[in-house]
């Protein structure tokens, strides 16, 4: 389509000579139909002027040169055109972008436009030409025009940079930064309330960019859809960030309300790409409209039930963007008057921004204080629970103190009827009988005073030192053993020390040795005791004893039981090995070990 506008009367600001254009004439041609020619008002709002047609226009518009601006460099300025432009005065081109001759190329003429026009091209009375495409649903169109001085035409062109440029910018780099910093604290927490703020941030940041972004990256209509789908997506994070604020109690009619809206999303984009047309898109926006107020007042009125101030917050960051939504939607689609007006959804996108940014802080800090709440109460049932422990380790070895002593009480008993309390009662007998001589008594007491001796002995015996349990043996038993008339023959190697065997292992082996040797004394009728002690092949040590007496009568006593139970309990080996004449006891204590420091059977 073609349009060409002739300005009847251009409007002079001030004394600077800038005007502005506000009437024109146009030429409309649409494809496959003869041209139009009318006289429009600016701003022209293409969707409301020409709905669900696409064509191109060509405007000549007429503006005046004062004498006194003779020479000066003049600029047009023109806050919104497009969809793609063609600027030229008195016939010469200045400047263009886009593509006329090519329907919903991907150029969308977003950022105003700021035209120098040469000096040497100007005259007292000029026309503006301003050709034109337009797409349907791409807002195409043309805002009021200024024209005057290049210099006066500057700080209005700083202002429509920043209000049209900057500031959008700035507010999707503000998204993308909170974006960023929800996703670092979701990915540390895992909370919902982080993932969602960061896709809808992010999903709002990108919906902001095409704002001011002049070429899509995708042609129309498949651009218009994605920005859709982005909306789309931050509708659906938003909810669920507000789940998250109200700890995921929202009424259920509420959710499935709220998801049948968005789930209407995908079926009317492509009911609007199938049918070429806008209405199904137009339609699901507007019921989204009417959802989010509805959802907002509702969250309002919970919020001063209950309050809470990320409740607030939310509440007022989705009050400020429906307000703004509204309003954009309103000026987009009925309003041709707000043609050239910025959207206000990029202004209100930095305080949903900040405020999401709030939001997100306090869960942090909320949520950074119950972590601590709950250390520090850890920390107290720690400590409680190490003053159990202490005072159950005390407990403990209180017991194992009084086992100790009671093991103790039990071995000395022990040792005591073994020895020294064997002969005691042999004594007490020998007397109650009457019978004894005073030899045998004396021989009997002497024995138990040698049983204590070797007991009290035993205990400054190094542990696992066997030749000095064998000296101190020796040196004990010696006048006894002569004194009952046998030879004694003995042989002792250089032992190894064993580090396994302790105390109890040494007064174990002592009691052993001497039963050994006590039976050979009493009940043998032997003449000669000989006692070896060696290390065999495997570095095991080998003590034997023999005698030349009668031998094994075919029952065994207490004392050999008693010899084979002390033998079990550390862990040697006891054999009896019957010789020609006499008996030979052979005790075996190994070297090796196991993992836990325990002597190693054969």
């Amino acid at each position: 389509m073609t349009c060409s506008f002739l300005l009847a009367a251009p409007t002079a600001l001030g004394q600077d000579a800038v005007q502005q254009i506000v009437q024109a004439q146009a030429r409309f041609t649409f494809d496959g139909a003869p041209p139009e020619t009318r006289t429009v008002q600016l701003p022209l709002h293409w969707d409301i002027a020409m709905p669900g047609r696409a064509g191109q226009a060509t405007l000549d518009m007429a503006f005046e040169r004062p004498p006194e601006s003779a020479g000066q460099l003049w600029a047009v300025l023109v806050p919104r055109l497009g969809n793609a432009w063609r600027i030229e005065v008195n016939g010469h081109l200045l400047q263009q972008a886009g593509e006329l001759d090519v329907p919903n190329h991907a150029w969308s003429a977003k950022q105003p436009a700021r035209v120098l026009i040469p000096a040497a091209l100007l005259q007292s009375r000029n026309t503006l030409t301003i050709s034109l495409r337009a797409d349907i649903g791409r807002r195409a169109g043309l805002s009021r025009i200024s024209v005057g001085p290049a210099q006066a035409m500057r700080a209005p062109w700083t202002w429509q940079q920043w209000i049209r440029v900057h500031v959008p910018q700035a507010a999707s780099v503000l998204s993308f930064l909170v974006a960023g910093l929800a996703l670092l604290l979701w990915w540390q927490q895992r909370e919902n309330l982080y993932a969602a703020a960061a896709v809808g941030e992010l999903a709002w940041g990108l919906r902001l960019a095409d704002s001011w972004w002049e070429a899509s990256p995708l042609g129309w209509p498949i651009w218009g859809l994605v920005v859709l789908v982005l909306f789309w997506i931050w509708s659906a994070a938003i909810y669920l960030m507000v789940r998250a604020v109200w700890d995921e109690a929202r009424p259920r009619l509420e959710q499935m309300g709220v998801a049948t809206v968005i789930l209407a999303g995908p079926p009317a984009f492509a009911l609007a790409w199938w049918l070429q047309l806008s209405t199904p898109v137009v339609v699901w926006m507007l019921m989204s409209m009417v959802g989010w107020w509805w959802l907002v007042l509702r969250l309002g009125v919970d919020a001063w039930r209950e309050p809470r101030w990320d409740r607030w917050l939310l509440v007022g960051a989705l009050t400020g963007c429906m307000v703004a939504l509204t309003r954009d939607i309103y000026a987009g689609r009925a309003s041709a008057l707000l043609f050239e007006e910025p959207a206000w959804s990029k202004f209100a996108a930095v305080g949903f921004a900040i405020l999401v940014l709030l939001i997100v802080s306090m869960r942090f800090q909320r949520t950074r204080e119950a972590l601590v709440q709950l250390n520090r109460s850890i920390q107290q049932r720690i400590e409680q629970r190490e003053r159990e422990l202490h005072e159950q380790h005390l407990r403990v070895t209180q017991l194992e103190s009084e086992k100790a002593m009671t093991a103790e009480r039990a071995r000395i008993l022990r040792d005591m009827h073994d020895g020294a309390g064997a002969n005691l009662i042999a004594a007490i007998r020998l007397v109650e009988s009457g019978t004894a001589s005073r030899s045998e008594l004396l021989q009997t007491l002497g024995e138990s005073l040698d049983q204590l001796r070797l007991s009290v002995d035993a205990m400054g015996i190094p542990a696992g030192d066997i030749n000095a349990l064998l000296a101190n043996l020796r040196f004990r038993l010696d006048r006894r053993i002569r004194a009952a008339g046998l030879k004694l023959v003995w042989r002792a190697d250089a032992l190894p020390t064993l580090p396994w065997c302790g105390s109890s292992c040494m007064r174990h082996i002592q009691f052993i040795l001497m039963e050994a040797i006590s039976n050979a004394m009493q009940h043998a009728q032997a003449t000669t005791l000989t006692v070896t002690a060696i290390t065999d092949d495997d570095g095991a040590i080998v003590i034997a004893l023999s005698d030349d007496g009668r031998g094994l009568d075919g029952e065994r006593g207490n004392g050999l039981r008693s010899m084979q139970e002390r033998a079990a309990l550390i862990q040697a080996t006891l054999t009896l090995e019957p010789v020609h004449p006499g008996l030979g006891i052979r005790l075996r204590l190994p070297v090796a070990v196991d993992s836990t420091g325990r002597p190693l059977p054969d």
